[in-house]
């Protein structure tokens, strides 16, 4: 395989970023189609999908900021890839009586799959820097993929379909606990 310069790899990370993952974020919701519905009726995913995604992203960086609209909330995520390795944080507002120890165990079984995909989770209290008055719960996500990671198709789709799917289960199990993601609502500036 020839070797990538600096260039195409850069090209390559933020082709995934704020190409690949801003259309894959899309299906974070999705309508299925009814039992025993004609094939003829059956949805492909892009028409089906019903999330609704906005993206930060500067040139040249090697992470993007996404809002993701889906399931009646809105969720702040940031995703870095550092060429093979991904960073995804899942910024929840501390708001009320949500902080790290309060958001981490109502997340316990969302983790274990997580975990069970290759992630390793973490959980912290935080501020935005720029807004010391905006507090959050980071939700930390480490994965590495393998080292041909921007030139292996498969390994791409699995890890841009396994963000969708967590970011997918993470934003039901908060809705079954009532935590509410969006940083909108708890008055915070976009």
């Amino acid at each position: 395989m020839p070797i990538m310069t600096i260039e195409d790899v850069q090209r390559r990370v933020e082709d995934f970023l704020t190409g690949q993952m801003l259309h894959a974020l899309h299906a974070v919701e999705y309508e299925l189609p009814r039992f025993g519905a004609e094939p003829s009726q059956v949805p492909d995913l892009a028409s089906a999908s019903r999330a609704r995604v906005a993206v930060r992203h500067v040139r040249g960086a090697s992470d993007a900021l996404y809002l993701i609209e889906a399931f009646g909330d809105e969720l702040l995520m940031q995703l870095q890839l550092n060429v093979w390795r991904l960073v995804l944080v899942y910024k929840v507002p501390a708001i009320g009586a949500v902080d790290a120890t309060a958001l981490q165990p109502r997340m316990e079984r969302w983790a274990i799959g997580a975990g069970h995909a290759g992630w390793m989770i973490g959980w912290r209290d935080a501020v935005n820097p720029s807004d010391t008055s905006q507090r959050f719960v980071e939700t930390y996500c480490y994965a590495n993929a393998d080292r041909d990671f921007l030139e292996n198709g498969p390994q791409q789709l699995y890890w841009r379909t396994d963000i969708v799917q967590m970011t997918r289960y993470f934003m039901i199990e908060a809705r079954r606990f009532g935590i509410d993601l969006s940083p909108r609502r708890a008055g915070f500036a976009l």
